[in-house]
């Protein structure tokens, strides 16, 4: 894995906002939406693990950009769920 620049956003190269995600201010709200959704869509859905859950944030048409940008980051980095 690269070096991250350490006051760079680690989805978008940004300039961080928020030190312990290493996110800029965009993708820092989006995080915590995406986090606030998922607890609705797995009662939704019953069983939806976080992976099925962001795979089918990527895959909606009506998803936007930060959001599939943020969720096609988790999928790639699932340890910064959390």
């Amino acid at each position: 894995m690269e070096r991250q620049d350490l006051d760079q956003c680690a989805v978008c190269g940004m300039k961080i906002v928020e030190t312990p995600a290493g996110l800029c201010a965009n993708h820092s709200k989006v995080y915590d939406k995406v986090k606030d959704a998922y607890p609705l869509w797995s009662a939704a859905y019953g069983s939806l693990t976080t992976e099925d859950f962001l795979k089918r944030l990527v895959a909606l048409p009506e998803t936007g950009d930060r959001v599939r940008e943020m969720a096609q980051f988790l999928i790639r980095n699932p340890e910064k769920w959390k």
